[in-house]
């Protein structure tokens, strides 16, 4: 008796095993995403206090308002495993008049979007591209809206800086930041969106065809 119980324990053990492994890895693989963010925002401090050390300069600069914007983003890509940063609610969905009616093609979205393809500024976020067809598309979906994200608020976030520069009469300053949201932030939101609304139109048109079949 002594052995059939011992023989009927070892399955059970097995199986409470599963799930407490599961939650290690789950607990080990959020701790390292935890530490790689930190690394990384630890990497941008110490960085900015280095230059400032050699190259002193005002918080209130233009130049340190764009690094600033650069370093959101890429904190905001590094965090992604943690937290997914979503557009707000009535920015989500792509509207038809953006994309239908001919204005992000007048203004050369489709052109960024092949420049970016076609060189080596495809590498600053792979996760935006399938990989395994359109079985990948929850996940390139909801990359593609994180990245959109991401831009967006770090455009939000420099918008009261412009409005200050415009009205210390500051042009100069308020041109290139102005630039720097136009090309790092304004045209990649807009890109991102044309590439969502394509992914949908695609999944939508195949969900369209099974149903007649």
């Amino acid at each position: 008796m002594s052995g059939g119980s011992a023989g009927s324990g070892r399955p059970s053990s097995s199986v409470e095993e599963f799930p407490r492994n599961r939650a290690q890895c789950a607990f080990m693989g959020r701790r390292r995403d935890w530490i790689r963010l930190l690394a990384v925002a630890a990497g941008y401090a110490v960085a900015f206090v280095a230059l400032q050390r050699v190259m002193p300069f005002s918080v209130a600069s233009p130049w340190f308002v764009i690094v600033a914007m650069i370093c959101f983003l890429g904190l905001a890509f590094v965090a992604q495993p943690l937290m997914m940063i979503r557009m707000p609610g009535p920015l989500r969905a792509v509207r038809a008049w953006e994309v239908e009616r001919g204005l992000y093609r007048a203004i050369g979205v489709p052109v960024f979007g092949r420049v970016l393809r076609s060189t080596p500024l495809r590498l600053f976020n792979v996760d935006v591209y399938l990989r395994n067809g359109l079985g990948d598309r929850a996940r390139v979906g909801a990359e593609l809206e994180a990245a959109e994200a991401s831009h967006f608020w770090a455009a939000a976030f420099v918008v009261p800086y412009m409005v200050y520069l415009s009205l210390r009469g500051m042009w100069v300053p308020l041109f290139w930041v102005s630039l720097a949201q136009v090309l790092i932030n304004a045209y990649p939101v807009m890109h991102l969106r044309l590439t969502r609304h394509r992914l949908e139109r695609i999944v939508s048109r195949m969900e369209s065809r099974r149903t007649r079949l």
